[in-house]
């Protein structure tokens, strides 16, 4: 069952991602206004600031408990089974200064503006972090199953463990995966196979990992950034190209 709700949730996440609710930019002289709203409000802001200003951010939703946080994308796209549920949309919007060109004076100014408003706007909460060049908008706040405003543990700040030895990079992911299920009870998938035809991760490398957080793990394994998308029993880490 948990394998069918996967594969559900990652037809749902490839069909959205074909033709996203993007962020939209609206440039005003020396400003611009950021606004969003849709299923995944920090999904499509890291898409928007990745095209348009060559910004890199990572995102991870947070892990849903609370059926009042989801909704039913079969009814707007066909062709995904009845019932399969993605987060309910919501949104947002930042007013940015910009420089002459219309880019934002300040990524990390920028960033953190986007952090607070989201956090104001929603139940959910996140932090933002930063390792590598490559910003992360981490969640710290979800629902319980009740629906009550609880501390979240972000799926890749837990610790995993990866025993040593001369593997595909694929491979060393799916144990990441694998470790990270079993401690969450959730079906937790990484990475995709290939993304338009174009394999990842078939080189072999000696790797492990000793307790090390998955996010960590994930860099060292060569993933610049990517976007950890969830349902109420499944996470998948899709890689952002």
């Amino acid at each position: 069952m948990k394998r069918a709700a996967g594969i559900l949730i990652i037809l749902a996440a490839i069909v959205l991602a074909a033709a996203p609710e993007d962020a939209k930019i609206e440039r005003h002289g020396d400003s611009a206004v950021l606004s969003v709203h849709t299923f995944r409000p920090l999904d499509a802001v890291a898409d928007t600031l990745e095209l348009e200003f060559g910004i890199a951010v990572s995102t991870e939703d947070p892990v849903f408990q609370f059926a009042g946080d989801m909704m039913d994308i079969s009814s707007e796209v066909p062709r995904v089974r009845s019932g399969t549920l993605v987060p309910a949309r919501w949104g947002f919007e930042v007013t940015l200064p910009i420089n002459p060109d219309g880019s934002p004076k300040s990524a990390r100014e920028l960033l953190t503006a986007i952090v607070a408003e989201a956090n104001r706007r929603s139940a959910f909460g996140w932090r933002l972090d930063e390792a590598q060049g490559v910003f992360f908008f981490v969640p710290t706040r979800t629902h319980d199953a009740q629906g009550q405003v609880v501390a979240a543990t972000p799926l890749l700040d837990r610790p995993v463990t990866i025993p040593p030895g001369l593997r595909r990079i694929n491979e060393h992911a799916e144990l990441l995966a694998a470790d990270l299920s079993r401690q969450t009870g959730l079906n937790v998938s990484c990475c995709e196979g290939a993304i338009g035809g174009i394999p990842w991760g078939m080189e072999q490398i000696n790797f492990s990992a000793d307790h090390e957080p998955a996010r960590s793990v994930l860099l060292r394994l060569g993933l610049r950034h990517w976007h950890v998308r969830c349902d109420m029993d499944f996470c998948g880490i899709f890689r952002w190209l």
